[in-house]
């Protein structure tokens, strides 16, 4: 009974897969905006009844493109050399790297960028997602920081919430997108600096 059920839903995860790949290709080359569920079914191949049979409408489709793209773009990880640094130290390189991670998306793939900038302004399911997972590492490495006696007693949700609402110029598409790239980076270090400070 149980290999049946596992059987049913593998197909339709990997269908969900190929429609989301499909939808990436066709937001790249067409733009989010102009983007549409004939385009997708195009690439691969079916007619648009078979594409919303995995995804109810076009919106459910550009916010699983955009969840897979802020979790395999924009997932920074530390560096094995940072394991020995301190947890200021790696917080900041956490700001700064996640931040990078953006501007290199913003500069080198415009039109998926587009999407992540729509799915914030409009916050959509995967920004909120996207949000969460931010706020959640940055309460890792604020909980290492108490107990290394480098910042200050705080309730951990409390303190990641506000040093993430503080510093979210450095994360949020939209405000990138608008900024021009000579000034992104060069109050990066200044803004994570007084943001850490805060903590202490």
């Amino acid at each position: 009974m149980e290999s049946r059920v596992i059987a049913r839903i593998q197909p339709r995860a990997d269908e969900r897969s190929r429609i989301v790949e499909a939808a990436t290709a066709a937001c790249r080359q067409y733009g989010p905006s102009k983007t549409n569920v004939a385009d997708i079914a195009r690439l691969l191949g079916k007619s648009p009844a078979n594409v919303y049979k995995g995804f109810p409408s076009k919106a459910a489709i550009l916010d699983a493109v955009a969840a897979s793209f802020f979790e395999t773009r924009f997932c920074f990880t530390l560096s094995a050399e940072s394991g020995q640094a301190s947890a200021t130290e790696r917080l900041k390189e956490t700001v700064l790297g996640q931040h990078r991670l953006m501007l290199q998306a913003r500069d080198n793939d415009a039109q998926m960028f587009s999407l992540m900038a729509l799915a914030a302004e409009d916050n959509w399911p995967s920004f909120k997602r996207y949000l969460k997972r931010l706020e959640a590492a940055v309460g890792e490495l604020i909980l290492a920081g108490i107990a290394a006696e480098e910042f200050a007693q705080a309730k951990i949700e409390v303190a990641a919430s506000c040093f993430c609402a503080s510093i979210s110029v450095l994360w949020d598409p939209r405000i990138i997108e608008a900024l021009p790239s000579s000034r992104c980076d060069m109050s990066a270090h200044e803004l994570v600096s007084f943001a850490v400070s805060g903590l202490r």
